[in-house]
């Protein structure tokens, strides 16, 4: 198949090649899913030799949406990062050798991810998947299986602590694991339920030293390739201390039953993965999760907090936030509210957050904590007695105020500039350079600390009094500025924002 595309690619024929593969794209949609992301091999390959990154970068995306098992699209993936980000092209060769049934591909493969270990600037560490287990046998299976089919061989280890099942056959299940794993499967069956932070540091300390750790719910299943965009995400930089994943069930990270309606074929409730057979749910979110591969775009939304249900932590963060191993504090019990105060402490220790729109985590969720209803109240007021504020007030982003800024950008047609004089922890101007990436983010917090946590979320923060501090911004340099009409004075709006831009206030959108 695309026998004269191959031939024109060899022959160095980058014009013709061109034309013949316009042909073949009419007929794309004819191929099987395989066939198509082959296609997209040979597009990227023309790409890559008349040195259009960009267009490689989207064909290689494109295969990855068709076919997220070709280890041809990850090794070019890898070819793509060799200079730019020489960990994230290991993390590309690794799943390239994984899924490469090739024998002398694979060998070739495995030779230039020993030269890349020879770099100094390599330091890609193992990974420590860490598994919280408390009865749900038949997920637990699931969750499992899932590691061990898209986690690469020698990348890492799992390591289960249950917290006093009650299941019958959860144990035996485990301990048949455990048996079967050489090593690379640890376990502790706890006689006592620690709770959520008490069980994930005894897990942590079973760890790896040196790896890395995703914390994972045993109720979660991570789709095709999930557990690869996370540490691509995670070594996106030496700042990056967390990533997290998008799901059906996180609240602030899950995409919404809309998102899933077109594989399901049927419109979908707010708890639709519980309201079928745990096969059919996984089936559609992982088709979903396969065909919205993200590789060109921006994929990585910065935040100050993830939730604990799959979050992969830096060893390197680790290092800073807890050098006991003790990562999650155990005063929570038995659990909430430990990762919003994992997210402010990795925060403070200057380390950057992401959520990965493009991994993947399947979460049923809902379960609670047995015998402590009044979890969620209690763990809120101890987070407020450490911290001195509420994370409810911080964590959602200004809803309304995004619609007339994303509104605005097009109508100029360029990147803006924009002030939240609101600024929080951060959570709208996150949402802002999420939707518009070019444009520059700026914030006023109240106080030092806020403006060390916002400082990951914003381009710019200052803090003080909105009215009264010296901003270190130019007079009328913004093209938007959002305010509290209730906090922020007509007049420090004036003296920030540009003639003609907008405000934007409780009462809506003006222009000034």
């Amino acid at each position: 198949m695309y026998d004269r595309l191959k031939e024109l690619i060899a022959q160095g024929d980058m014009q013709e090649a061109l034309y013949e593969l316009q042909e073949e794209y009419v007929h794309i949609e004819e191929r099987t899913r395989k066939d198509a992301a082959q296609l997209c091999v040979l597009e990227a390959s023309i790409w890559e030799q008349l040195g259009d990154g960009q267009a490689e970068l989207k064909a290689i995306e494109k295969g990855l949406n068709y076919d997220g098992g070709n280890y041809e699209l990850f090794f070019m993936l890898g070819v793509y990062y060799r200079f730019l980000n020489i960990n994230k092209a290991y993390l590309c060769y690794e799943m390239s050798a994984h899924y490469c049934n090739v024998p002398e591909d694979k060998k070739a493969i495995l030779e230039e991810m020993e030269n890349i270990k020879a770099d100094p600037g390599f330091r890609v560490r193992g990974i420590s998947i860490m598994i919280l287990s408390y009865n749900d046998l038949e997920i637990m299976k699931n969750c499992i299986a899932a590691i061990e089919k898209y986690l690469p061989e020698n990348a890492g280890e799992i390591v289960v602590v249950d917290n006093s099942s009650t299941e019958e056959g959860l144990s035996e299940f485990l301990r048949e694991k455990e048996k079967a794993g050489g090593g690379s499967f640890k376990l502790a069956l706890l006689d006592t339920n620690l709770g959520f932070a008490a069980g994930c540091n005894m897990g942590a300390m079973m760890a790896c030293d040196d790896n890395d750790i995703f914390f994972l719910n045993n109720d979660a299943v991570v789709s095709p390739n999930a557990i690869f965009w996370l540490r691509m995400g995670l070594y996106e930089s030496r700042d990056t201390g967390a990533v997290g994943a998008v799901s059906n069930s996180a609240q602030g990270q899950d995409m919404g039953p809309v998102f899933f309606e077109e594989t399901a074929g049927e419109k979908l409730s707010d708890n639709w993965h519980r309201e079928m057979p745990l096969e059919k749910s996984l089936e559609i979110f992982n088709k979903t999760a396969e065909r919205n591969v993200c590789v060109s775009g921006s994929h990585l939304v910065r935040r100050y907090k993830l939730i604990g249900f799959a979050v992969l932590v830096s060893r390197d963060a680790i290092k800073v936030v807890a050098p006991d191993n003790k990562v999650f504090d155990e005063r929570f019990f038995p659990g909430y509210f430990e990762d919003d105060d994992l997210g402010i402490r990795i925060a403070l220790a200057g380390f950057d957050q992401y959520l990965c729109t493009n991994a993947f985590v399947y979460h049923n969720g809902g379960g609670g904590f047995e015998g402590h209803n009044d979890a969620m109240d209690t763990n809120r007021d101890r987070f407020i007695d450490k911290w001195g504020f509420d994370s409810w007030s911080y964590v959602s982003y200004w809803d309304e105020a995004i619609p007339p800024v994303v509104d605005y950008y097009s109508e100029k047609l360029r990147p803006l500039r924009v002030l939240d004089l609101a600024c929080g922890l951060g959570a709208t101007a996150s949402r802002i350079k999420q939707i518009l990436p070019d444009s520059f983010v700026a914030g006023v917090c109240r106080n030092s600390f806020a403006a060390a946590v916002a400082s990951h979320m914003a381009d710019e923060v200052t803090f003080g009094d909105p009215n009264l501090c010296n901003l270190p911004w130019k007079d009328k340099s913004f093209d938007v500025v959002i305010a509290s009409k209730e906090e922020v004075s007509s007049g420090r709006v004036s003296q920030c924002i540009l003639p003609g831009g907008i405000y934007i206030n409780e009462e809506g959108v003006k222009f000034l």
